[in-house]
């Protein structure tokens, strides 16, 4: 048996096998992963990347280099490298840093921390489903004249069942998240919170449980309508992610209730929480809405159902006796 016919039954059991493990991945980083770690085995390719067309038609990219994985997105272009490949100007090159001073455009790193050298040899195919764009996958290597037409033609096989993969794996991510998300606010919902505050649990530093009621809501859907009582609660979820800044987790657990996972103290974070406060009793003119907040510290409790708990009872405790915080 010669040896280019070894190589095209090996890279056919190798479609085989990745085939199948695609169907086993459940999100695009699995798939990526899956990809970068299997294409080794025909080239010398040490970087992959995945680059999603996301809601807004921007660049979501992923990278692997190595064991390195990096994501950052990009806006589209008018001519830029991966929109070449997408409208089929450039599949491969041998030096794709010569490409583009040839060619007058600038190549953008994904991983602008990286140390390792730029790649070189280049190859990229475009993700399609049904004619829909979902994305370009490229193979890179860091020496001249890696890739030739054959090993491309096996890359454009690979991507019609890479893309039949991506786009299951993007619906159970959407899936995920959608029943992970409330619908009216945009933020965790109940079973959210429980899977976050198990793993905010489980950690050493200390961190804080807020337990957030409405006090007014329902006035404001009995005298103003339930269309301003959803309008009041989209804003008031808005607040808690800005409260939050990206420090916290902000839930909605149900109705006008709500839940903020905090590092540090209860005393650290309420500076926060009363500009939360006056950021929500400025939201209405005509009906007074409240805050009633129960704080309880991850020390005080070892058990996460106990701390909870303590939390909601002192919640309602403010509440009772229309205090703020309890």
């Amino acid at each position: 048996m010669s040896a280019e016919l070894q190589t095209v039954i090996q890279r056919y059991q190798l479609l085989a096998r990745l085939t199948i493990l695609l169907a086993q991945s459940s999100t695009r980083r699995e798939l990526l992963e899956t990809v970068h770690w299997h294409v080794a085995q025909l080239f010398v390719a040490p970087v992959t990347l995945l680059a999603c067309v996301s809601a807004t038609g921007d660049w979501d990219c992923l990278t692997m280099e190595g064991n390195r994985l990096h994501y950052k997105s990009f806006g589209r272009e008018a001519d830029g490298l991966l929109e070449r490949v997408v409208d089929g100007t450039l599949r491969l090159t041998a030096d794709v840093q010569q490409y583009a001073r040839e060619e007058q455009f600038a190549l953008r790193r994904v991983d602008e921390e990286n140390q390792l050298p730029l790649a070189v040899a280049w190859m990229g195919v475009p993700l399609e489903v049904h004619g829909k764009l979902l994305g370009v996958l490229s193979i890179q290597s860091y020496a001249l004249n890696t890739f030739n037409d054959q090993d491309l033609e096996f890359l454009d096989l690979f991507s019609r069942h890479f893309s039949l993969a991506l786009e299951n794996a993007a619906l159970r991510e959407r899936l995920e998240r959608d029943a992970r998300t409330d619908e009216l606010t945009g933020l965790g919902n109940r079973r959210s919170f429980t899977y976050a505050a198990q793993r905010w649990s489980q950690g050493a530093l200390p961190w804080t449980l807020a337990m957030i009621d409405l006090q007014g809501f329902k006035r404001v859907n009995d005298e103003e309508g339930h269309a301003r009582g959803d309008q009041l609660l989209r804003q008031v979820g808005q607040l808690l992610r800005a409260a939050v800044d990206f420090e916290g987790e902000a839930f909605r657990l149900g109705g006008d209730e709500f839940a903020l996972l905090l590092p540090g103290s209860g005393q650290e974070n309420l500076a926060r929480l009363q500009q939360l406060r006056s950021a929500v009793e400025g939201l209405m003119q005509t009906v007074l809405v409240r805050l009633n907040v129960g704080l309880a510290e991850s020390w005080e409790q070892p058990v996460l159902t106990d701390l909870m708990h303590l939390a909601d009872q002192r919640m309602y405790r403010a509440k009772e006796a229309q205090r703020f915080l309890s």
